[in-house]
């Protein structure tokens, strides 16, 4: 599906909106139908991110779209995503256990691990068995074809590349102002904020790496580094709230706390030493920039109308 999540420069951006927006349905209801009976979790992962792509795309293009009916097929998705979020969140908890086994071997018994790993299992599939995961899955199906249905009548205000840009824009600027909150708060909530305005950046990099060439998806590159380590942070952090509430395992929960906070101190660091280099520019010169890159498309673009139109 990501490999479709891009605007074309032969499409204007109607036709590149269209074509994308229903991919990412598509793509989400057939890992939720189809896709869900060769590997559950995996399928409902990989429809998670078609939604949270969907999403970006609404937000790139919320200059064009009706503000209210924007909302509700938002809302709408949102929803959808959050009733699959259970088996997900399971399966990111069990990996960020991994890494600190793997990363801090030595440091703790393996059995330490382990018995976090199974407690953490035994929690989630007291909370979701697996009629619980297809009754969600067919009721997020079922919502997301109705917002496909939307999708089919799509009429932009305004096609062309001002909508983009200030779609684009305002994700740079939102995720600078997160970074600024970000460093000032040290949070993990503001942390997570953050992480959700460098995800819309690099979508809308993406989205735009076809018509902006090589810097452009550079740019793409160096956001998506950064939404995995703010990830990465996030996943130890909900990790860490589920070890101090109790989880049932029977370790050294100190000595694994510990190390938690020390591979977090390491994740921001780094993620705010790239997160420098990702907003280095004022927003004003990025969508400087970004109109250059796509005047440029549209000057070697056959028929001079790339997605700009």
């Amino acid at each position: 599906m990501s490999d479709t999540y891009r605007f074309l420069p032969e499409e204007t951006v109607a036709e590149a909106a269209g074509r994308v927006a229903r991919e990412q349905i598509d793509g989400a209801i057939e890992e939720l139908t189809t896709g869900r009976q060769e590997d559950p979790v995996e399928a409902v992962h990989d429809s998670r991110k078609a939604i949270k792509r969907e999403r970006s795309l609404l937000r790139l293009l919320r200059r064009s779209l009706p503000a209210d009916e924007r909302r509700r097929q938002n809302a709408v998705l949102r929803d959808a995503a959050h009733r699959l979020a259970g088996a997900r969140d399971a399966a990111a908890l069990v990996g960020a256990v991994d890494d600190l086994s793997e990363r801090y071997a030595g440091q703790l018994p393996e059995r330490a691990f382990t018995a976090i790993r199974d407690a953490l299992a035994a929690e989630h599939d007291g909370h979701h068995g697996p009629d619980d995961l297809a009754a969600r899955a067919d009721a997020a199906a079922s919502d997301l074809d109705a917002v496909r249905e939307w999708t089919a009548t799509w009429e932009l205000d305004d096609p062309g590349r001002r909508t983009v840009e200030a779609g684009i824009g305002r994700a740079y600027s939102r995720g600078r102002k997160a970074m600024a909150r970000a460093r000032r708060r040290q949070s993990t909530d503001a942390l997570h904020d953050w992480r959700k305005r460098v995800k819309d950046l690099w979508y809308h990099s993406q989205l735009l790496r076809a018509i902006g060439g090589p810097v452009v998806k550079g740019q793409a590159k160096d956001a998506h580094r950064l939404a995995n380590l703010l990830g990465d942070d996030h996943d130890l952090a909900v990790l860490d709230a589920a070890l101090a509430r109790g989880l049932s395992a029977p370790v050294d929960v100190d000595g694994v706390r510990e190390l938690i906070a020390h591979r977090r101190d390491e994740l921001q660091a780094e993620a705010f030493a790239l997160g420098c280099r990702v907003y280095a520019e004022t927003p004003k010169a990025f969508r400087r920039r970004m109109r250059q890159f796509w005047r440029a498309a549209r000057a070697t673009s056959a028929g001079g109308t790339p997605a700009a139109a």
